[in-house]
């Protein structure tokens, strides 16, 4: 937890708190890149090379299969080693990857091969980095500010959806796509160097004999299953994963192109209308200090986010995606804060990286797996008719644990 100096006045904001603000500018450009890198890679699979959503939903399945082997190590060592070491070592590596890339297809060497091992490699560095990140917050910041915390971390990915698939493209436009690829090299390197000077506090894991890798996950394992509303939360955690991330962020492009007949690269206003309703939403949150029945809101949003993206789904024009992707955003507002708030609140601060690797995993490591399987369907089905029955599964998901698992709408 944050230490305060005696005679210091107590912050009354987040941001006034030095070593989260240096930890926000990184999650700002960390989200940039991370939001950018499905649109680029889809952009260069789809409009670059060529090929069909089949060849898409693979790459972007690379781009998160690290995260079914990494996120749940990496929330160990998180609990483990110095964070902020592992978030520079990790940003570092990720800017390797991103010049490789660029170098290689502004030689003219872009092949699906190519792509394949730039995501992978990429997955693996956001892999690691992503439950340091996220376990910092609370460590950084006092129970009173945790909430608006979370909410500026929600605001910081609202910027890159409003900004970084849009700024991406105009690169590209620009530059080539392998100017696309320098930019993301360019901002992650910049997310690195404002965490040279970061303090993170000694963490407060119990002393003794430090116990093995398996042994450590099964505490955080544990931790989350044995609370039967953190359980019921991980289950729709998962579901999202599975199916809203990828529909919102994978096949919502291949729907732009293959219904509306539009460039796979106009999906980035959608994504920036996104960002605007996230932002509503999470100043709402920031103002607000705190909010009740957060476990409620949580699954609200999930019912507003299935049915959203349903009606993305049986859309026929672009505007309509417009005013739906607004919404799209406000759900998702609510979704982000209350599901952070929720389980940084209830996890005991030695076991946040496990837990957060967890959380990551469940939302992570699911999207590959749905990337695949709705590129897939949408190869033999339709794109429209994959994005509306995905979506439909999830509301039903959803509906199903509202009505059964009480002790979630309870949470706070």
């Amino acid at each position: 937890m944050a230490q305060q100096t005696i005679g210091e006045a107590p912050p009354h904001r987040p941001l006034q708190v030095p070593a989260f603000r240096s930890l926000w500018l990184n999650q700002l450009a960390f989200f940039f890149v991370a939001n950018s890198l499905r649109f680029v890679f889809g952009w260069v699979v789809l409009d670059g090379l060529k090929r069909d959503e089949s060849v898409q939903g693979l790459v972007v399945f690379m781009l998160g299969l690290p995260s079914l082997f990494l996120l749940l190590p990496a929330g160990v060592w998180t609990d483990r080693l110095n964070r902020r070491n592992m978030l520079i070592a990790t940003q570092l590596a990720m800017v390797a990857v991103m010049a490789i890339t660029a170098l290689a297809l502004g030689d003219g060497a872009g092949t699906v091969g190519l792509l394949v091992a730039s995501a992978l490699v990429a997955g693996a560095t956001t892999a690691v980095g992503q439950p340091v990140r996220q376990a910092l917050v609370p460590a950084l910041l006092p129970p009173q500010l945790l909430l608006g915390g979370i909410a500026l971390g929600a605001l910081a990915m609202t910027t890159s959806l409003i900004g970084g698939a849009v700024t991406a493209k105009l690169v590209g436009d620009r530059f080539g796509f392998d100017g696309a690829f320098w930019y993301l090299a360019i901002l992650t390197l910049a997310g690195a160097l404002v965490l040279i000077t970061i303090k993170v506090p000694t963490s407060t894991a119990p002393t003794g004999e430090r116990p093995t890798m398996r042994a450590a996950l099964d505490e955080g394992n544990r931790c989350v299953w044995e609370q039967r509303s953190l359980r019921s939360l991980f289950i729709l955690l998962g579901t999202s994963g599975l199916i809203m991330t990828p529909l919102m962020f994978v096949t919502l492009q291949a729907l732009v192109k293959g219904k509306l007949g539009r460039s796979s690269s106009e999906v980035a206003p959608l994504l920036a209308l996104m960002g605007v309703g996230l932002a509503i939403t999470s100043i709402f949150v920031m103002r607000r200090g705190s909010l009740k029945n957060k476990g409620v809101l949580f699954i609200r949003a999930m019912v507003g986010g299935c049915t959203t993206l349903a009606l993305m789904g049986l859309a026929t024009n672009y505007g309509q995606l417009m005013v739906l992707a607004v919404v799209m955003g406000m759900c998702g507002g609510f979704f982000i804060n209350m599901n952070q708030s929720l389980i940084q609140a209830n996890t005991p601060e030695h076991l946040m990286g496990r837990v957060m690797g967890l959380y990551a995993l469940v939302q992570s490591g699911m999207m590959p797996f749905g990337a695949l399987l709705l590129g897939f369907a949408a190869s033999r089905i339709g794109v429209s008719a994959t994005m509306t029955g995905g979506a439909l599964i999830g509301l039903s998901v959803v509906i199903w644990m509202y009505v059964t698992a009480t002790e979630l709408k309870t949470l706070e």
